[in-house]
């Protein structure tokens, strides 16, 4: 059962308070209809979402599809080396055009072979020959909103709104030291899980979970907020005496530090969150993602890709390294999962329940209200701790 009017701001009067008095959002926020629909509406037809990196598609007809839930979206790479973002939909009767990542120098409609060049031209209709007044140059793919920082790529699905480089705010400067434009991607995986996904973000967002739920694998782990400008958040995390989180175990031999980084930083790896969905990571050796598609109220896709720096994947050792990070993602990743979907479960069995936050819940706290600036239609706040 959950209330009449869910976005009655006096429900949520407890979430506005400051940490330490605040209570949680409560459960029909993570499995309610009706509050997901909200968020659809205000928050994942509006924001930007991260669709993956460019050196993802190097080619002529490389394309990569990001399946958000305002519709699916062809990102790919045209013949003048652009990359340009369309709705994944044929002009002619709406037909999904293509499915994952691959090459096509051509696309073509699975249904009426209808062709589009990777530019979104229509280059051939057939059998439309005789339809009046039919012009292929009136019914080229619909583009959709793509910008690009470092070599990351993000789409937008309205056409107005902030910038990209408004919505990451001081997130550039922030990690310029870590000279992201020279990252590859290297592997990305993808995971089915039946949660909210508010719970992914969140378990994301504090090490308070980590001495229990990865007590056997990742350990303990500290952490602290740093300030950001902009739509994002961000987590310092660290261990006494560990120079990488990227692995397991340094024993088995990490991959080398970037010498970019300050001496400062070398021992701390920064969790962030790109409101609403979109973690990187930026580790003294490494970089990864986990990009949060929201499927329903109560499921999401989880992908997860992992980059290095161009200089350190041509290392003969590479190949042989690169599996003890693989290792720590694939172990620590089905942990968080299951963990989350335990939450979701709680949800739906004590919608009305309100819990109180930790000191290192302070970004999930953060996140929370910004979810409310949304759903409530309040303006966000410009800075957050």
């Amino acid at each position: 059962m959950t209330p009449d009017n869910l976005f009655d701001p006096e429900l949520y009067r407890k979430v506005r308070s400051p940490l330490t008095e605040a209570s949680t959002l409560p459960g029909w926020c993570y499995s309610d209809p009706a509050f997901y629909r909200r968020e659809v509406e205000t928050i994942f037809d509006k924001c930007w979402h991260f669709v993956g990196r460019e050196d993802e598609i190097p080619e002529h007809g490389d394309y990569l599809t990001f399946d958000g839930v305002p519709g699916s979206v062809i990102v790919t790479r045209s013949g003048t080396g652009e990359i340009k973002a369309f709705r994944n939909a044929c002009r002619h009767r709406g037909t999904q055009l293509l499915r994952g990542s691959g090459s096509a120098r051509q696309i073509v409609c699975p249904y009426h072979s209808w062709v589009y060049t990777c530019d979104g031209k229509l280059l051939r209709a057939p059998g439309m020959d005789c339809a009046l007044d039919f012009d292929t140059g009136g019914y080229g793919l619909t583009s959709v909103t793509l910008s690009a920082w470092a070599g990351f790529l993000f789409i937008r699905y309205s056409t107005c709104g902030p910038t990209l480089m408004e919505w990451l705010g001081n997130m550039p400067d922030f990690f310029t030291d870590y000279v992201p434009a020279d990252l590859r991607c290297v592997r990305r995986i993808s995971f089915d899980v039946r949660a909210n996904w508010k719970f992914l973000m969140e378990n994301a967002l504090e090490t308070y979970h980590t001495g229990t739920v990865h007590r056997e694998t990742l350990g303990r782990q500290q952490s602290e907020p740093a300030a950001t400008e902009g739509e994002w958040s961000c987590l310092r995390v660290f261990v006494a005496g560990k120079q990488t989180l990227s692995v397991l175990n340094e024993d088995d031999g990490s991959l080398p530090v970037s010498p970019h980084i300050p001496p400062d930083q070398t021992t701390s790896t920064f969790f962030t969150n790109i409101y609403p969905c979109t973690q990187f990571v930026f580790a003294p050796d490494s970089m990864w993602w986990l990009a949060v598609r929201p499927e329903s109220a109560d499921r999401s896709r989880l992908e997860v890709g992992s980059c290095f720096a161009a200089d350190v994947i041509a290392r003969p050792d590479f190949e042989e390294k690169v599996q003890t990070y693989f290792e720590r993602w694939d172990i620590a990743t089905p942990e968080d999962n299951a963990i989350c979907e335990a939450q979701q479960t709680g949800s739906r069995t004590a919608p009305l329940a309100q819990g109180r936050f930790a000191k290192e819940e302070a970004l999930v706290h953060a996140l929370a209200n910004w979810v409310l600036d949304q759903v409530m239609q309040v303006s966000p706040r410009s800075a957050r701790p």
